[in-house]
C-alpha cells in the first residue's frame, strides 16, 4: 500500500505505538463485525451441522467447533484485549477461507472471507499486518486454484470442481484490485475519521483547559469572596468591639490585639501625628519588636520615611507586596520576617491623625480587597479616637465649669455671709424646749467627737456651705436613718442656695431700681451744680451712707493721678 494513505490503527505490534497519543480507538466498530461475524457463523454451522447429520458423518461438525467456541467467545468476552480479540478474529477469517476454498475452490465465498482477514488487518491491526495477510491469501489463493487447475485435490475429496484458467486468472485480479480499493479507501476514510478525531481530541482539549480555567477563576473567585467575607465580618466586629472604648489607650490595644488574633498578621502598629504634624509616632503595639519599638520612641518623618510617612503624607492607603522591591518600604531591624506591607490612613474628613500599619511574613498577601475591609477598620478607629478625643475635651471644659462655679459658689456665699448674716445657724436646745441662735462668735469649733452625735455636710453644687450636727439618745443612728439625714441635707443645701440666690437678685433689683431713680432725677435737671448735689444726695440717702463726695477734675489731673481721693463713707 501507498504510504501516501496511511492508516491510524487500534494498536502496533511495535513497542512504540503502545503510547495513547496519536493512537486511533476503533473498538466500537469493532464490535458490530464480531456480533456479525458469530450470528453468521452459528448459522453456518448448524446447517452444516444439520445436513451431517442426515448423512451421518459428524467428522466436520466437530472439526468446526472449535472455531465457532472461538468466534463466540471473542464476541461475548469483551473484557479481553483489543490485540487479542484482533488476532483471533483474523485468524478465525484466515482458516475459515482456507477450509472453504479447499472444499469449494477460490472461486466460492472463501474469496470474500480472505478479503475479510485483509481487511480486518488493514483497518484493525497496522499496515504491515494488513500486507502480510494479503500476501499470505494471495499466496493461497494461487496456491489452491493452481491445484484446482491441475486436479491435484481431487484425490483428497477436496475442490472437487474444475476451474479454467481464465477464471483462476479473474479471481485473482479481481481479489487484487478489491483490496487494493478496499484498503485505499479504508486508508482515507481512516485519515479523515483519524483527523476528524484529532480535532475532536484538541478540541475536547481546549474545552478540557477551559473547563480547568474557569474552574480555577471560579475558585480563586470564591476564595476571594470568603476572604472578603472573612475580613468583612471580622472588621465588623473589630469596629463593634472599638466603638465600645472610652478610653483611647485600651482601644488601640484592643483594636492590634484583635487584628493579629482574627487575621493573624505578623505585626499591627497604630501611628499618630505628633502636635507639630510632622512625625507619625508609634503608639500602641504588642509583642517583644512593638514593646521595643514603643520604648525607643519609634518614629516616621511624614513623606519622607517608609509607607507609613507617605500614607499620612497623602491620605491614601498603600500596598508594598514585596518589601525588598519597594523603595519606600522602611526596613526596620526588629521586624526581620516582613515580605509585605500595607498602610491605611486613619483620618476624619481631611485631618489625617495618623495611620494603622499591618505587615505579614507572606509575599504579596494583601490586594485592594485587603484596603477594602482594613480600611473600614481604620475608619472605625478614626471616629472612636475623635469620639474619645471630644468626650475628654468635653469632660475638660465640665470639670473647669464645674470647677469655676464651685469657686463662684464659695466666694458668693464668703461674700454674703460676710456682708448680710449675724446669725449662721440655730440650735435646738431640749431642756428649754427651743431654738436659740448661734451668734458669729459661737460658730468657732463646733465639731464633736461625741459618739452620739452625727454631721452632715450641707453642700451646694458640690462646696461645703454648713454643718448639721445631730445628736441621738442611743447612739448612732441606723443606716436609713442616716440616708434620711444625707437626703435632707442636700435638700436643705439646696433650699439655702435658693434662698440666697433669690436673696441677691432682689437686691440686684433695687440696686437697679435705685440707678434708675437717680437717672432719671439728674436727666430731669440741666444745671450742672444741682446735678451733682442730686446725685450726692440720692447715694447718700439711697444707701445710708455718712458721707458722699462727688467731685469734677480736668482731664491732665485725672490723667497724673494729681486729685485728692474721693471717701465714702
Amino acid at each position: 500500500m501507498s504510504e501516501s494513505s496511511p492508516t491510524r490503527p487500534l494498536f502496533s505490534l511495535s513497542s512504540a505505538l503502545n503510547r495513547q497519543e496519536g493512537v486511533l480507538d476503533l473498538r466500537n466498530a469493532l464490535q458490530p463485525i464480531l456480533n456479525l461475524t458469530s450470528i453468521i457463523s452459528l448459522t453456518a454451522y448448524l446447517g452444516i451441522a444439520f445436513l451431517n447429520a442426515l448423512n451421518r458423518q459428524v467428522l466436520i461438525p466437530l472439526a468446526l467447533a472449535p472455531l465457532l467456541v472461538v468466534i463466540l467467545i471473542i464476541t461475548f468476552r469483551q473484557s479481553l484485549p483489543a490485540r487479542t480479540r484482533v488476532i483471533l478474529l483474523f485468524g478465525y477469517y484466515l482458516l475459515i477461507g482456507i477450509a472453504l476454498s479447499l472444499v469449494w475452490g477460490v472461486q466460492s465465498i472463501a474469496i470474500f472471507v480472505f478479503l475479510m482477514a485483509v481487511q480486518t488487518a488493514f483497518t484493525f491491526w497496522n499496515d504491515n499486518a494488513g500486507r502480510f495477510s494479503f500476501i499470505f491469501s494471495s499466496a493461497l489463493i494461487v496456491m489452491v486454484g493452481v491445484s484446482q487447475y491441475f486436479g491435484w485435490l481431487r484425490p483428497l475429496g477436496l475442490a472437487s470442481q474444475s476451474i479454467a484458467l481464465e477464471t483462476l486468472v479473474g479471481v485473482i485480479a479481481a481479489y487484487v484490485l478489491v483490496n487494493w480499493s478496499l484498503a485505499i479507501i479504508s486508508g482515507y476514510l481512516l485519515k479523515a475519521y483519524t483527523k476528524a478525531a484529532a480535532s475532536e481530541n484538541e478540541l475536547t482539549r481546549m474545552l478540557e483547559e477551559e473547563r480547568k480555567n474557569l474552574e480555577a477563576r471560579i475558585e480563586e473567585r470564591t476564595r476571594l469572596l470568603t476572604r472578603q467575607t472573612s475580613l468583612m465580618e471580622t472588621a465588623g466586629e473589630i469596629a463593634h468591639q472599638i466603638s465600645m472604648e472610652t478610653d483611647q489607650e485600651n482601644l488601640m490595644r484592643t483594636t492590634i490585639q484583635l487584628i493579629r488574633e482574627r487575621l493573624g498578621y505578623y505585626h499591627a502598629g497604630i501611628f499618630l501625628m505628633d502636635e507639630a504634624d510632622e512625625y507619625a509616632v508609634l503608639v500602641s503595639a504588642l509583642g517583644e519588636a512593638g514593646e521595643k519599638m514603643l520604648a525607643q520612641g519609634h518614629r516616621l518623618k511624614k513623606g519622607e520615611e517608609g509607607i507609613v510617612g507617605n500614607v499620612v503624607a497623602r491620605g491614601e492607603a498603600r500596598i508594598a507586596l514585596d518589601v525588598g522591591k519597594d523603595a519606600v518600604h522602611f526596613k526596620n531591624p526588629l521586624l526581620p520576617l516582613t515580605r509585605s506591607e500595607i498602610a491605611l490612613p486613619i483620618k476624619i474628613g481631611e485631618r489625617v491623625l495618623g495611620a494603622l500599619d499591618i505587615q505579614s511574613t507572606e509575599p504579596e498577601a494583601f490586594t485592594q480587597v485587603d484596603i477594602q475591609s482594613l480600611q473600614i477598620i481604620a475608619n472605625q478607629l478614626a471616629v472612636a479616637l475623635e469620639r474619645i478625643r471630644l468626650i475628654n475635651q468635653l469632660e475638660q471644659t465640665v470639670a473647669d465649669l464645674e470647677s469655676g462655679y464651685r469657686a463662684e459658689t464659695r466666694k458668693s456665699w464668703r461674700m454674703y455671709i460676710r456682708r448680710t448674716r449675724q446669725i449662721r445657724g440655730f440650735r435646738y436646745d431640749p431642756n428649754r424646749k427651743r431654738l436659740d441662735p448661734l451668734p458669729i462668735e459661737n460658730q468657732a469649733g463646733q465639731t464633736s467627737s461625741d459618739p452620739h452625735s452625727v454631721q452632715v455636710a450641707l453642700r451646694s453644687r458640690g462646696e461645703v456651705i454648713g454643718l448639721l450636727n445631730i445628736k441621738f439618745k442611743g447612739g448612732q443612728p441606723s443606716p436609713e436613718i442616716q440616708r434620711l439625714l444625707n437626703t435632707t441635707a442636700e435638700r436643705l443645701g439646696s433650699a439655702l442656695e435658693t434662698a440666697r440666690l433669690l436673696e441677691e437678685l432682689q437686691l440686684r433689683a433695687e440696686r437697679e431700681r435705685l440707678v434708675g431713680d437717680l437717672a432719671t432725677q439728674v436727666r430731669s435737671s440741666t444745671d450742672f451744680e444741682h446735678i451733682l448735689k442730686t446725685t450726692a444726695q440720692q447715694i447718700r440717702q439711697k444707701l445710708g451712707l455718712r458721707e458722699v463726695v462727688v467731685q469734677i477734675l480736668p482731664p491732665e489731673e485725672m490723667q497724673q493721678g494729681d486729685y485728692p481721693p474721693v471717701e465714702v463713707s
